[in-house]
């Protein structure tokens, strides 16, 4: 099968390899690259807070790269939103890290069930733009919280040229689409003319039903949801 990937360069790759062992090609399209605001996540950081909250691996990728400011938070409670943002956090240097079931509503239980006295906040290292679930889930349980923007995902622009250059010529029998935001780009493509024919027997893979949603009409006969919000569940509609 010949998969569209649609993330970031970075997570692209990896997802790539994962699918090349399955037997699948795939082809990378980034619709977005992330701006990383390390400066303004490591000055929230230095202010107290009781736990973490990660709802991306892209989050901890802006602080890749500062290991010794790091330091004196890495035994701090730190919640993500999934298995792989969790490895994300430990392989970074996290040593007390829960891993929820996949969305923000998820993490926002997860982090309400947590035996921690909040006399400091929640510090949310999120993204822009970003669903707001977890936010509306945490003034629900009353957690106090404070929010840092540590990234945000800019959107990458394509000539009808490049895309047909970036497909070879050839056409996809998949597409992968991780957010709304991301369906959302991939459905303003120009999809017509000669990129029509490349994705004319395109099926769509949906992380989420919302993701789902953002599908233009005329994929809509050829949708997959995935049963969970996590990219194994995904991969494992191929």
């Amino acid at each position: 099968m010949r998969v569209l990937l649609t993330r970031t360069e970075t997570a692209s790759r990896k997802t790539a390899d994962r699918l090349h062992v399955l037997g699948h090609d795939t082809v990378l399209l980034p619709l977005a690259e992330a701006i990383h605001h390390s400066d303004d996540a490591l000055e929230a950081l230095s202010k107290p807070h009781a736990a973490l909250a990660v709802t991306s691996r892209e989050a901890l990728r802006c602080l890749v790269s500062h290991h010794e400011a790091l330091r004196p938070h890495l035994e701090t409670p730190l919640f993500a939103v999934g298995a792989a943002t969790a490895d994300a956090a430990r392989h970074l240097g996290f040593r007390n890290v829960t891993s929820a079931e996949g969305d923000g509503a998820a993490l926002a239980r997860t982090i309400a069930t947590a035996p921690i006295e909040w006399t400091d906040a929640l510090l949310y290292l999120a993204g822009q733009p970003r669903k707001r679930s977890l936010e509306d889930g945490l003034h629900q349980s009353s957690i106090p919280f404070d929010v840092v923007e540590a990234y945000t995902m800019q959107g990458m622009v394509y000539k009808p040229e490049e895309i047909i250059d970036r497909l070879e010529g050839k056409s996809v029998d998949a597409v992968l689409l991780y957010s709304a935001e991301t369906a959302r780009r991939f459905f303003a493509l120009p999809l017509s003319g000669e990129i029509a024919n490349l994705f004319a027997s395109a099926h769509i893979f949906c992380l989420s039903t919302d993701i789902a949603e953002n599908v233009a009409k005329p994929f809509r006969n050829r949708v997959s949801v995935a049963p969970h919000p996590h990219e194994e569940a995904l991969l494992s509609l191929l």
